[in-house]
């Protein structure tokens, strides 16, 4: 069997790198313009010149109208144009501040007025013209209306709902989580601002499921291989252009879902600088105290308290022209970037630390020592002992309640119940160790009964957690030739979340981090073959993933997972919580040939994708155990485990590796039959090969 050298591997990879470069180095963006130029008594006028300048970038393209007097512009970005015609024997007609919107083909027809080429008549476009090229129901959720209108955690898919055909709630609850639709399961909505892993908005688009929502940035897919209807990347509002949402009938270009689909389209740089900046602080010291006062009716009350919050959330963008590169053309090094070159870069950050302290019964310092003598040298014992297994705890004296248990804390929603226990020495005494290591303990109520030593402890603890986000997006665009364009994107966001485990009695053993990283880049390139002729390709490389067992500083994830219940409200567990592993990656190429042929604009295209799912369960190889009270747990005989064996029994994790593709072909056909009539027709092909 012939061996490939690892530098063969590197070079394959390098070239066909460049190849896809080179490829997709054709087509940013999808919208366009089409109509047809008439005389004033309605005839359509052919051979009429049509020149449309980006007024952003001052890009210029032409073209000749077909003989029924029709034209098309395609591969547009967002954006104002302005649209002029010239032909012998008619004044020159201008229309000025054409609106584009995203992804979305604008009608402009225009009427041509006898007289000389040297005169000029300038039109002022609609503001609002009617939507005339498609039967699509979409809305375009503009730049002014993100930067505008609330939205929650500044994520612009809140946005989404406010399209025609879309239902949802956009509720929160009580901690400010999403409330999801019903029915319905997943990651939900964002709950971490635009640094939500997977953010699955609970919409449902003309009574679709949620999962049959596609979500697109720039025209590729960030759609979450794990959950339909999930993107991985939520954008930040500094850099979407508009988001354009639709809700029903679909061009077979994008096939995929049933559902809406939500296209995001990023701002790009233009010849003229712009940028922005921002800055938000939540602090604790200006919080104001609630009025709760201390006691009601003689039972004590947490008393005045006050949010513990501390938020900072932070940003900015920039964009304008990018120095080119003097390839070869002599003089100096780089060009001035003026109608060839624009960058934009965009930053989010967020800062985020609380601490919402809580109430908790813990084991004392007895119970511990009791487990370290007389249980020495067992899993329990060094489970007991192991470093960080003390309770944060600030230690409070428990009381009897109205009904005469035993409660933690100033409300009655930890109860020591339904068990005897005497309060001893501030804490409670319900029982004591029985038996020997190994035996099931017959009384698991109180073991040997009461001794006289308290067990357990109300604890008042701290719950400091903590999350750190970034997102960086970057954007750059080449006018290569007259004809040819190339943009290159990517966005990275990295997110730090954690901190005390409040299920865990706050032990520093279960201090627990989990650093996600999601991204997505793409390199997207059109290219004008001649006035009739338009070809386009797409590369996207994207992905997310996180691994907890190297994230969360020094914890021994050799300890189990130790579950005791049947004690109170809750229960006390050692061991951090586990932890897993997960690398998500998407490949997707995408390619396109529009043919304007007469009043037709017809297109072509292919699409290959390639996913793999690495979500290795590593959780699996660590045992869970649990146990009905502490004297079991004492004794080492647990009610259950939880772990992943192979057929021997032996502990294994879930390593396995999804591959999935897929692969399309499409025809479109958009048929401008009539001034007023417009058909819109097309077939897709799909193939989901086996995973």
């Amino acid at each position: 069997m012939r061996r490939i050298s690892c530098g063969a591997v590197r070079g394959i990879a390098a070239t066909s790198l460049l190849l896809a470069f080179a490829m997709v180095a054709s087509a940013q963006f999808r919208a366009g313009i089409q109509g047809v130029v008439s005389d004033a008594n309605g005839a359509g006028v052919p051979g009429a010149t049509v020149t449309l300048i980006n007024k952003g970038t001052n890009q210029t393209q032409s073209t000749v109208t077909s003989g029924e007097g029709f034209y098309r512009f395609s591969a547009l970005s967002p954006g104002t144009y302005s649209v002029s015609v010239e032909k012998d024997n008619f004044s020159k007609t201008v229309i000025d501040d054409v609106k584009v919107d995203a992804e979305a083909t604008k009608g402009q027809d225009v009427v041509l007025q006898p007289g000389s080429i040297s005169e000029v008549v300038t039109v002022q476009a609609e503001g609002a013209p009617l939507q005339t090229e498609d039967a699509s129901i979409r809305r375009t959720v503009t730049t002014q209306e993100i930067q505008r209108l609330p939205q929650i955690g500044r994520d612009p898919y809140e946005l989404i709902r406010l399209s025609p055909g879309i239902v949802g709630l956009g509720a929160r609850n009580g901690d400010g989580n999403s409330v999801g639709l019903p029915n319905t399961s997943g990651p939900g909505g964002s709950n971490s601002s635009i640094f939500q892993t997977e953010n699955q908005v609970p919409i449902s688009a003309n009574g679709q499921r949620v999962s049959s929502n596609n979500y697109q940035v720039d025209g590729v897919s960030v759609n979450s291989q794990s959950w339909g209807g999930a993107a991985i990347i939520t954008p930040s509002q500094e850099i979407v252009k508009e988001i354009q949402v639709v809700t029903s009938t679909y061009s077979a270009e994008d096939g995929r879902n049933a559902g809406a689909s939500i296209k995001t389209i990023t701002q790009n740089g233009t010849n003229d600088w712009h940028g922005s900046l921002f800055y938000k602080l939540n602090d604790p010291s200006l919080n104001a105290f609630n009025r709760m006062p201390s006691r009601i009716n003689n039972i004590g009350v947490e008393g005045p308290k006050r949010v513990q919050r501390k938020f900072s959330s932070y940003g900015g963008s920039i964009g304008g022209q990018l120095p080119f590169f003097n390839f070869g053309e002599g003089g100096p090094f780089f060009n001035a970037g003026k109608d060839r070159s624009w960058f934009f870069f965009a930053y989010e950050g967020v800062r985020e630390s609380s601490n919402n302290k809580y109430y908790s019964w813990y084991e004392t310092s007895e119970f511990r020592n009791a487990i370290l003598t007389q249980r020495a040298g067992t899993v329990t014992a060094a489970i007991i002992g192991a470093p960080g297994g003390e309770p944060r705890a600030e230690k409070v004296a428990p009381r009897l309640n109205a009904q005469n248990r035993w409660a933690c804390g100033p409300n009655d929603s930890v109860l020591l119940n339904n068990f005897t226990a005497n309060a001893v020495g501030g804490g409670i005494d319900f029982g004591s160790l029985q038996g020997a290591y190994g035996n099931y303990a017959l009384n698991n109520t109180a073991g040997s009964g009461l001794d006289g030593v308290p067990d357990v402890n109300c604890g008042y603890f701290d719950n400091v957690r903590s999350n750190k986000g970034q997102q960086f997006f970057g954007r750059v665009d080449f006018q290569l030739t007259e004809d040819a364009r190339l943009a290159v994107t990517g966005t990275v966001t990295p997110f730090r979340s954690g901190g005390m485990t409040s299920d865990s009695q706050s032990r520093p053993q279960a201090d627990f981090f989990s650093d996600r990283m999601n991204f997505a880049t793409a390199i997207i390139f059109n290219q004008t073959l001649s006035a009739n002729w338009l070809h386009e390709a797409r590369f996207s490389y994207s992905g997310w993933g996180f691994d907890e067992t190297e994230q969360s500083g020094d914890q021994n994830f050799g300890i189990p997972r130790i579950e005791v219940e049947q004690i109170w409200g809750g229960r006390l567990r050692w061991g951090a919580p586990q932890p897993g592993t997960f690398k998500d990656r998407q490949y997707d190429l995408r390619y396109a040939l529009t043919k304007i042929a007469g009043n037709h604009v017809l297109k072509f295209g292919a699409q290959y994708n390639r996913d793999v799912n690495a979500g290795g369960r590593i959780n699996l190889a660590r045992p869970l155990f649990g146990f009905v009270r502490p004297w079991n747990f004492a004794n080492g005989t647990p009610i259950n485990e939880v772990i992943g064996a192979d057929p021997q029994g032996n502990p294994r994790a879930d390593d396995t590796i999804f591959h999935t593709t897929g692969l399309a072909l499409f025809v479109q056909d958009d048929w401008k039959a009539r001034r007023n009539l417009t058909l819109n027709l097309g077939l897709r092909w799909e193939y989901l090969g086996p995973i």
